[in-house]
């Protein structure tokens, strides 16, 4: 991973994180899960993580720190047992040091512009889970709001509508 620090302060104008790679380095970080079914039917979950932010992202997506909340309800109150409703939203953040060099005009491996105005970013889905044809098979129809998208003030809001498929064999 390369550092964000070494090469804002070897290069702070268009900075390339990539030159600054390194084998050895970590990411520490920390994540906490809390699920808990309210009622019958009905579930809360809650989810918290943060790393150190130090060095540069490479799996998964851009993010130094989140908190996320969310509610489903199951189908059986409408006679659809295995369907599932749900809302949830995530506020995620980026370390300081991420923000310098993405503001700086480095580019991370999913964002980066060289105009970054940072803010949270923050997203909100609604969805609602159908089994359809047979006991293995979901389809999800879903819309999501997104604020700050790629932690920036200037970009957004974003209004995605998506469908996601599960099959089980």
């Amino acid at each position: 991973m390369g550092n964000y620090n070494q090469y804002i302060q070897e290069k702070p104008i268009s900075p390339d994180i990539t030159s600054t790679r390194q084998y050895g380095r970590t990411k520490y970080g920390v994540g906490i899960n809390l699920e808990q079914e309210l009622s019958e039917g009905i579930g809360f979950f809650a989810r918290a993580s943060c790393n150190d932010g130090r060095n540069e992202t490479w799996v998964f997506t851009e993010i130094d720190r989140s908190v996320s909340a969310g509610l489903s309800l199951k189908g059986t109150r409408w006679k659809r047992v295995n369907d599932v409703m749900g809302i949830g939203t995530v506020m995620s953040g980026l370390s300081a040091q991420h923000q310098n060099y993405l503001s700086a005009g480095g580019y991370g491996f999913i964002i980066g512009d060289g105009k970054l105005n940072y803010g949270m970013e923050s997203v909100t889905e609604i969805y609602y889970k159908a089994n359809v044809f047979s006991e293995s098979f979901y389809i999800t129809p879903n819309y999501q709001f997104a604020y700050h998208p790629a932690y920036n003030k200037n970009r957004g809001p974003a209004h995605l509508i998506g469908v996601r498929a599960h099959i089980e064999f």
